[in-house]
């Protein structure tokens, strides 16, 4: 019984001694990630805050595309009108008013000429007015015909080519709107991710908390688990007070009731024969 008492008195020690150092073990691992896990959330955080920054950049210059591109939008639909309207003249009306003028502009310069001789001829009368032109009056109206006659082809070759600028204008504009869609749609998206990047970041700093709160919480853990530990191991250790005693007891009277045996026995003085 002593030998089984002292036995749970070891055993009490030992398991109290080995549990507070694997007590320390876990506690000091479960710290090393829980500090781990709190500078990686930092690190998140921080590149969190980084990329939100350079969205917020990305939004603002996308702001200043987009209105660019709706002022470039506005402009070529203009300008694909101004040209439509440009090339419907150059193509109809004008040139043909142009050809009437060039039409009648042999009859012009034919009374042109008369007028040119009749002047001339004032003035050579005494008191005649003095009409000496460089170039005659037909021939200016003549020059003027020359000058006049390629411009409705011109004209009408210019609207072609106004024609072909507006269909490009036109599928530049249209591009334009499309590219202004994209815009759009790609500033919307910006939103989402921001505001995605927000709840990373409230989520970030609710786990940096967590984390915090987790260490000092393992901290009182841990310090409960080794009185909780030593009082288990004082407990087991005086329970073993009960069989050291009942043994010493059982001793103390095996000892006794042997000294009481050897008094009882008489030893015999004479011999038996």
């Amino acid at each position: 019984m002593v030998g089984v008492g002292v036995t749970g008195v070891v055993l009490a020690l030992a398991s109290v001694a080995v549990g507070l150092r694997l007590i320390d073990e876990v506690s000091s691992s479960v710290d090393d990630s829980l500090l781990v896990t709190t500078e990686a959330l930092g690190a998140v955080s921080d590149s969190v805050g980084v990329t939100s920054s350079i969205l917020d950049t990305v939004s603002t210059g996308l702001g200043t595309v987009t209105d660019t591109v709706e002022t470039v939008g506005s402009s070529l639909d203009e300008a694909t009108a101004a040209l439509t309207d440009t090339s419907d003249l150059l193509s109809g009306s004008f040139p043909d008013a142009i050809e009437s003028i060039s039409a009648i502009l042999p009859a012009i310069e034919t009374a042109a000429s008369s007028i040119d001789t009749a002047l001339r001829t004032l003035s050579r009368a005494p008191f005649g007015p003095d009409y000496d032109p460089e170039v005659p009056f037909d021939e200016s109206i003549a020059e003027l015909g020359d000058a006049v006659e390629p411009l409705p082809d011109d004209l009408r070759s210019l609207s072609e080519d106004l024609d072909t600028l507006t269909g490009s204008t036109s599928d530049i504009a249209e591009q334009v709107a499309t590219l202004q869609t994209d815009l759009t749609t790609l500033d919307t998206q910006l939103d989402d991710v921001t505001a995605l990047l927000e709840r990373y970041s409230e989520t970030t700093v609710k786990a940096q908390q967590l984390a915090e709160s987790s260490r000092r919480d393992l901290g009182d853990s841990t310090s409960l688990s080794r009185v909780l530990l030593v009082l288990l191991g004082a407990f087991f250790a005086f329970g073993q007070i009960v069989p050291i005693w009942l043994g010493v007891r059982l001793l103390d009277e095996s000892g006794e009731s042997g000294e009481s045996d050897d008094a009882d026995i008489e030893v015999p003085t004479t011999p038996v024969f």
